[in-house]
């Protein structure tokens, strides 16, 4: 489980981010200052202003400095007097959305706000043992649901989502996936190879695992079943069913306008500077970029043995629609959901007959549509 949240997390976490923020802006403007001096860099490379422009940002960095190291002192000091934050929706989805946009930032910086993977049952975090005892009553089969970028088990778990539909029919016994969406999507693999290693170890023999997985959570199963084939763990024996709601297996066009925007923005010296700024993607969206689930690039084959099924929305109401293929739900293109790549290297090469193509749903409508609900109790009874 991860530690209690108290207020003096939360206001440290936020103080150290303003204070970064701030130095960034200030760095940002001092580089646009310097490139209008030395007219786009034609006559300086520095980045730096200097004589009397370079002491005043200087100085401006020095108190900003200053009033931050103090604001945290006092947030120190009056630590033991504040209460642990009650963990409550809103915070959690402000959280996620944070680590998402900075997660790998946080993690680096050690600031409190950055998530911890931890599983969720109902709506609280539970410790190991507690999971494996949630997945140890034999009468019923595990489920595991891993939520998307910026989101957590909240998306699941809503009224009329999912999540909830699984949950209340009773057949399965859900534990809901909760991870830091910013940390490169090989690390959270890792991290989840490791923590179902564990699990498997202790559940009772023949006990099977059925996984859903929703857009960024597809590619972060993905990942853990690539880690678990190099170090030779036995838990994915135990996966039986695996679903994919719009995982961008090859991209989605979220990281992809991010990129492009990044390179034309690199084109001017006048521009360059607030690169500094939109370049500071986390590291999981830049994987998005190509759907990258190893620090290889390449793609692995998913194991025979686990019955995998591709679900892709489409915003068209006509399938066949060219243009409707491309834009897919929104954000992943049809193509991307399915596996399918023009590289057979590349392709997933699932059954036709586990392909779907839902018209009218879009990428965070899978996680609520009725028709997506009705094709996913069928793909799991």
């Amino acid at each position: 489980m991860s530690k209690p949240n108290t207020l003096a997390d939360d206001l440290s976490g936020l103080n150290q981010l303003s204070h970064e923020g701030f130095l960034g802006v200030s760095e940002i403007t001092e580089s646009l200052h310097q490139n209008i001096l030395s007219i786009g860099g034609l006559l300086s490379k520095n980045q730096q202003t200097s004589g009397l422009t370079g002491f005043v940002y200087r100085s401006v960095r020095y108190v900003a400095n200053t009033g931050f190291q103090s604001a945290n002192w006092a947030i120190q000091q009056v630590s033991p007097l504040l209460p642990e934050v009650a963990e409550n929706q809103r915070r959690m989805r402000w959280l996620s959305m944070l680590n998402g946009v900075l997660g790998d930032h946080l993690v680096d910086s050690g600031n409190p706000l950055a998530l911890s993977m931890v599983m969720v049952k109902g709506q609280q975090e539970c410790t190991l043992h507690q999971a494996v005892e949630q997945w140890s009553d034999t009468s019923k089969k595990p489920l595991l649901m891993v939520h998307g970028l910026c989101l957590n088990e909240q998306c699941w778990q809503a009224r009329g989502r999912q999540g909830e539909m699984l949950a209340g029919l009773g057949h399965h016994a859900p534990l809901y996936l909760r991870y830091n969406s910013g940390l490169a999507i090989h690390e959270n693999g890792r991290q989840l190879s490791d923590y179902l290693n564990k699990m498997s170890q202790q559940l009772p023999a023949g006990q099977r695992i059925d996984v859903l997985t929703h857009s960024m959570g597809g590619l972060v199963i993905r990942s853990a079943l690539h880690t678990a084939h190099q170090l030779g763990f036995k838990w994915p024996s135990r996966v039986d069913k695996l679903i994919f709601l719009g995982t961008p297996h090859h991209g989605a066009y979220l990281e992809k306008t991010g990129a492009v925007g990044q390179y034309l923005m690199n084109i001017s010296p006048y521009s360059r500077p607030f690169v500094n700024l939109t370049g500071r993607r986390s590291q999981g969206i830049q994987d998005l970029n190509t759907g990258r689930i190893n620090t290889g690039g390449g793609v692995s084959a998913l194991p025979k043995h686990i019955k995998t099924y591709a679900i892709a929305g489409l915003l068209q109401i006509k399938q066949a629609h060219l243009a409707g293929q491309f834009v897919g739900d929104g954000l992943v293109s049809v193509a991307s959901a399915l596996g399918h790549h023009r590289k057979k290297s590349r392709q997933l090469y699932l059954d036709k007959d586990h392909q779907f193509e839902l018209p009218g749903v879009s990428h965070l409508g899978l996680l609520s549509d009725q028709q997506v609900r009705e094709l996913i109790i069928s793909l799991l009874n």
